[in-house]
């Protein structure tokens, strides 16, 4: 291949001296970290543009922001949709599960501490976060239904009220067994 076909297939490729010149520019101390530095600031200013972009876009979804009751959330359901007792049982199983893992990962915080193992304790501590997080998840959800079929035309409650009714942790710690 000759220099002329090189040339026109790649057109934006700098030249020998031009990439030299810009090589040489990193024998300049400080210059690297001066770039990342720069890379770092550009990469920042775009993600927070994507953000903004986000949430405008979020916004605009956002039709009818008012909570809804459990009667209009069951109004607006399809016909294929699960009945409410399946979707239960979806919930206490997962419950379940994600209780079950973090047993085991509490089991291996006390080995890692008893070895310690204290990197192994910081990871075995977040993987417990994360499964206490699904059990929150799976609770407030069956909490909700249950709120719903006493209270058809209350607006469906939040976390916030989930932890400000009286015995939220016991629930919490519930495995439902007898479902």
């Amino acid at each position: 291949m000759s220099e002329k076909e090189t040339a026109q297939q790649a057109p934006d490729k700098p030249g020998k001296a031009a990439r030299v010149a810009r090589s040489g520019l990193y024998l300049i101390p400080g210059y690297s970290v001066v770039k990342a530095v720069a890379s770092m600031k550009e990469t920042a200013a775009t993600g927070m543009r994507t953000i903004v972009d986000q949430h405008r876009e979020l916004v605009a979804q956002r039709t009818n922001p008012r909570t809804r009751t459990f009667s209009e959330a069951l109004s607006s359901r399809s016909a294929d949709a699960l009945p409410l007792e399946a979707i239960e049982r979806s919930c206490v199983r997962r419950k379940q599960l994600s209780m079950a893992i973090a047993f085991v990962s509490v089991s291996f915080v006390l080995g890692s501490g008893l070895g310690r193992n204290y990197f192994g304790m910081f990871l075995g501590l977040l993987f417990v976060a994360f499964c206490l997080m699904f059990v929150l998840k799976f609770e407030h959800r069956l909490w909700q239904i249950e709120q719903g079929r006493a209270f058809p035309d209350a607006p469906l409650g939040g976390y916030g009220q989930f932890f400000a009714v009286g015995g939220a942790v016991k629930r919490l710690l519930d495995p439902h067994l007898a479902l």
